[in-house]
Formats: structure tokens, sequence, C-alpha cells
């Protein structure tokens, strides 16, 4: 059962995402708890896996990648489009990921894989993915509603992984999501207060175009917190990638004015990060400090790779929460992508 906080925010927090963000670790425990059935062996001749899914139901595939980067065998890829890859056959495995169940990108992959014979796996809350699946007898894993999609990512990517642990596709200890688990919870508690580290930053960023580095292998991450910016803060931002980065937007930077141009920089690092890539940053941080930026780096103190990915995810799903507040905006309403949808809707 989750913890009931009073939000102190609750003026220009309408959805209650404080309370949300608070109960995060519920997400997980429930995801990892989900008892999926399924026949093993239906999958020991998948050649490829293909999570296909728009905004907070794909980065769940994103993170995978991240979380699994050591241990997955197969190819792996996150499609966010109306279409499949070319690739997709009868020994591709298709991850249709929608957590409202209506995502008509979704729906249309979902469509094809079928065409194409895939393997087919659904995640979501229900509606018509749902009823496509039982229709079609393929799994259809299915998770609580009632949250936006991208406040979601604990039922989405845990019952990812569980999913990919009981098909044997991965393998995911039971210890790793004890460990997760308990690393989320204490930090749930240190994040949900006035004036904590994520609350902190948040203030640094009033007023600023947040401009966010982070490594490869940690791309992830770093979309997933460019997304949070544009929907709860209302904040738009840019992703930079190491080493890419070096090889071009370096360049961008030579003639940074901070009296024009409002931005700061947040350096998303782990220890994990090739050690070339953490030298990169240091002379990278050395060359945008002379230009005149402020940098903020952004680390998770966690003992192992697995939690600090999850850790690094929460910390700054809080930050994009607080700059929305800080600037009395509502982090929950989805205007331009409603209004969008609607339109859409009536073609």
């Amino acid at each position: 059962m989750g913890v009931r906080l009073m939000n102190p925010y609750k003026q220009h927090d309408s959805g209650d995402m404080y309370d949300v963000l608070v109960n995060f670790p519920e997400q997980i425990k429930t995801a990892w708890n989900n008892l999926i059935e399924l026949d093993k062996a239906a999958y020991i001749n998948i050649k490829n896996i293909v999570l296909t899914g728009l905004g907070g139901s794909a980065i769940s595939g994103d993170v995978a990648l991240t979380f699994l980067h050591k241990q997955i065998q197969l190819p792996f890829q996150v499609n966010r489009n109306y279409n499949l890859p070319t690739f997709a056959n009868d020994s591709t495995l298709v991850l249709a990921c929608s957590y409202s169940g209506n995502t008509e990108e979704t729906i249309s992959a979902y469509k094809e894989a079928l065409a194409r014979k895939c393997k087919i796996v659904s995640i979501g809350s229900g509606s018509i993915i749902e009823k496509l699946s039982t229709e079609n007898r393929n799994l259809h894993i299915k998770v609580p509603s009632g949250y936006q999609p991208r406040c979601a990512l604990g039922l989405m990517f845990f019952n990812l992984l569980n999913f990919l642990d009981k098909s044997g596709l991965a393998e995911i200890k039971k210890e790793t999501i004890d460990k997760i688990y308990s690393s989320v919870l204490k930090n749930s508690e240190l994040y949900s207060k006035s004036n904590s580290s994520p609350y902190q930053v948040a203030e640094k960023l009033i007023g600023y175009f947040p401009v966010i580095h982070s490594s490869d292998l940690l791309q992830s991450i770093n979309v997933r917190f460019r997304c949070q910016l544009a929907e709860n803060s209302k904040v738009l931002s840019y992703s930079g990638i190491i080493p890419e980065l070096n090889h071009n937007e370096i360049i961008g930077w030579e003639k940074f004015n901070p009296s024009n141009f409002n931005a700061k920089l947040l350096q998303i690092i782990d220890e994990e990060d090739h050690p070339r890539n953490l030298l990169r940053f240091e002379i990278t941080e050395k060359i945008l400090r002379e230009s005149g930026f402020e940098i903020i780096e952004i680390k998770s103190n966690e003992k192992t790779f697995e939690e600090r990915i999850i850790d690094l995810i929460y910390y700054l799903d809080w930050i994009s929460f607080y700059l929305a507040v800080l600037r009395r905006v509502d982090p929950t309403p989805i205007k331009n992508i409603n209004t969008l949808k609607n339109s859409l809707a009536e073609i």
C-alpha cells in the first residue's frame, strides 16, 4: 500500500504528481510481483526483439537497453513509428507497449506484426491493445490504470523486466530488484523533502535553457529527462551525447555568450562510463566553463549500476516536478498533446 503524505505543492499540482512520485517504489513492487504466465519454450527461437511504442511507453525499452547492456544477447531495437523495421519476421518478438492501450502508432505496428507473423507480447492497462491481444491469442501483460503514461515507468519497465526474466530472454535476479526497491524507497523520503537535492537543482534551472550531456551508455536517462522537462516542467531542453558531441556540437559553443543565451549544462555521469568518455567529460567541462557555462553534475551514489540507473531516473523526475511547481506550472496537464490527438481522431 502506498504512502500518503500531505502535498505541500497542491496549489500548482492538480493531478497530485507529488504523491505519484512519492509512491514510485510501489510501482516497482507491483510490477515485479505480477504473475505473468507464459510458455518459456515459445521464446527459444526468437532471433531479435522490437519494442514498439511512443512517449512514456517506449522509454521502458530504452531503459531496458541501458539496464541490460552487459547481458542482452539478441538484437533489441526500440521502434517509435506506425511501421515495423523491415527485418521484422516470424523470428522477431514484437513487444507492443502502450500504457493507455490506445496509441495509434503502436496499434498500427501491432497489426503489421500480425501480418508478418511475428511473436507478439503486449504491455498496457487495457483498451484496444488488450482487445487485439485477446482476439489473436497473444500474451497481454496488464498493468494498473490511472496514471499518466510518463508517470507509469515503474509499472511498464519492471513488467518488461519481469517478462524478459520469465521468458528466459534475460536474467534478472530477485536480489537486484530488492536492492533497487530499497534504494528508491530510501530516496523517496529524501527527494520529497523541501529543499532536497533535486529541489535545489530545479531552483538553479529557473530561467535557464537546460543542456543535458551524458555518455551513450546513459542516453536513455538523458532522453527521459529531456521529455520529463517538456511534459512536466513545460520547458524545452537539449540533449547531447558523448563522445559524438565532441565531434560537432562542441564547436557550436565557441561563441557562447551567457548574456545573450541563458543556458546551464547538466552532466549525467556514471562510473561505468567508458574511461575515455569520463576523460572527455572532464575536458569538455573545462572548455565550456571557460566559455562562461555554469555546469551541474548529476551522479548517483548507489552501489550497483542497476540501482544507479533507476535512482538517476527518479532523481531527475523529481527535478522536473520541482521545476514545474517553482515556475507555478501544473506538471500534469498536457494540453498540446491532447489537442493533437483530438485533431487526429477527427480525420
